[in-house]
């Protein structure tokens, strides 16, 4: 208030003592904000002076140009212009600009007191599901997820513009940033796996930076370790969540078409590809969400998705990307500067806070798509029956293959892996031999257990007798 009223005692003031009764085409104005200004002006058509050699002047945040002009086309910033003709009374211009200096200054507290109480009150993220008809010859309907995680924080998925022909296609936009995910697989399964065939693939070209390769080839080169690594953050916490009969090949790609260079796109790289795999016909089981979190210890506070000037900052001691489900977390990747372990727990449920918000969104984005799961090869899971029998049949050759001395001639090495990882895999060629033998050597009987079947349940059994040697024994399995 205090700043306000100076400002227009001392406009009162000036004008009163300087502006005489013959004025004629001179133009004032001062400043009553950082972005609003008033500008009044006397004009005696009567007498022209050569007003248009006089160069402009600058009034705080305004230049005005002392011309016939319209003065509200001088200035980019708001502006109230005062226009008097012949005005020789200083009483009537004083009034004029009371006036405007009261409303300008009226509206300016307005705005100060509702961005104070807009600051003040607690912020609650929400999100939009906008949907658009198709246009064109291949029509197909535009879907718009719009997320407000925080007041400087607004992310828009849109999906039906870009990669129609992929089983899902994302674009994700954050300010200047953008991203391109795409998710499809093959038509076809591929037999005797017992892993899922995703692959995951990340592109950070020079060109969303606008800038090119300064060396002699041109193009960009083979991946950076940063990008394979982005690779791995996308893998992890989405792997898991895809049906575990799943065995078609999957592709998710991730592009970084634009990039504003202010904060790091990984966790919308994790982002981007799970809502594209989430639309898609892939068994997803759920939708990942994925955050970076900062703290800083000036203040005790967390701050969502810093920029990466605050994460060299002094104060600055944590650097966490956080992925995982409404449920839970699912991935901790990150560095801390010696924190104690209550502020990493906080700092973990923090972005867990924010990733529950991204996970409903991305649900109900979902939804507005309505594209139905394929589920129809889906391998049944490892029936319970060969499970048991082959526990009993295998589990005397698992412990005979971990508790053997692999000792190898070579004094460096005193564990021979070679010989430990041969003879695992020989446990899946037994098993697989002893449960598809035939009943009848006559009739072509198809086998009980497919082997994708055995080698899972091979997999769990030798997960199972592993851990419980290291419990008992004290040794890994190499000897360690």
């Amino acid at each position: 208030n205090m700043h306000f009223s100076s400002l227009a005692t001392c406009a009162f003031v000036g004008l009163a003592g300087i502006l005489p009764s013959n004025t004629n085409n001179v133009v004032y104005g001062f400043s009553v904000g950082p972005s609003r200004s008033i500008v009044f002006r006397t004009n005696n058509n009567n007498n022209n002076n050569n007003n248009n050699n006089i160069s402009p002047r600058r009034f705080g945040s305004v230049i005005v140009n002392e011309s016939d002009d319209d003065l509200t086309d001088v200035s980019k910033d708001e502006t109230i212009a005062v226009s008097m003709d012949k005005a020789e009374d200083v009483a009537v211009v004083e009034e004029a600009v009371v006036d405007a200096v009261e409303e300008a200054v009226e509206e300016a507290v307005e705005e100060a007191v509702e961005e104070a109480v807009e600051e003040l009150e607690p912020f609650v993220p929400k999100f939009v599901i906008e949907k658009e008809e198709g246009v064109g010859k291949n029509k197909s309907n535009i879907v718009r997820c719009i997320m407000e995680l925080s007041r400087t924080e607004k992310i828009v998925l849109e999906t039906g513009k870009v990669g129609r022909q992929a089983s899902g296609a994302v674009t994700l936009t954050r300010g200047s940033t953008v991203l391109l995910s795409t998710a499809a697989r093959d038509d076809a399964i591929k037999e005797n796996l017992d892993f899922i065939p995703l692959s995951v693939e990340h592109q950070e070209r020079f060109s969303s930076a606008g800038m090119t390769s300064g060396a002699f080839n041109k193009r960009d080169g083979r991946p950076a370790e940063h990008t394979i690594l982005t690779c791995r953050l996308i893998d992890r916490p989405l792997r898991p969540l895809i049906n575990a009969g799943w065995r078609h090949e999957t592709q998710l790609l991730s592009w970084v078409l634009s990039y504003d260079g202010l904060r790091s796109c990984d966790p919308l790289a994790i982002m981007a590809s799970s809502a594209a795999l989430w639309i898609s016909d892939v068994p997803l089981l759920k939708p990942v969400g994925a955050v970076e979190v900062g703290y800083d210890e000036a203040t005790d506070t967390f701050i969502l998705n810093p920029t990466l000037e605050q994460f060299e900052s002094t104060n600055h001691k944590l650097h966490l990307t956080v992925a995982g489900t409404y449920d839970g977390v699912l991935m901790i990747e990150g560095a801390a500067d010696f924190l104690s372990d209550d502020i990493m727990i906080r700092g973990v449920q923090f972005g867990h806070d924010a990733i529950k918000n991204i996970c409903q969104a991305l649900t109900e984005f979902g939804k507005a798509v309505d594209r139905q799961k394929y589920t129809d090869t889906l391998l049944p899971s490892t029936p319970p029956e060969l499970q048991t029998t082959l526990d009993q049949f295998l589990k005397p050759h698992i412990e005979k293959v971990l508790t053997m001395n692999h000792v190898s001639d070579e004094e460096d090495n005193p564990y021979d892996k070679d010989t430990l990882s041969t003879a695992l895999f020989g446990l899946y060629d037994i098993a697989i031999e002893h449960f598809q033998t035939d009943t009848t050597a006559d009739t072509e009987q198809a086998p009980l257990y497919s082997t994708s079947q055995i080698k899972s349940a091979v997999k769990k059994m030798i997960g199972q007798v592993m851990y419980q040697t290291s419990i008992d024994t004290g040794k890994r399995c190499d000897g360690r």
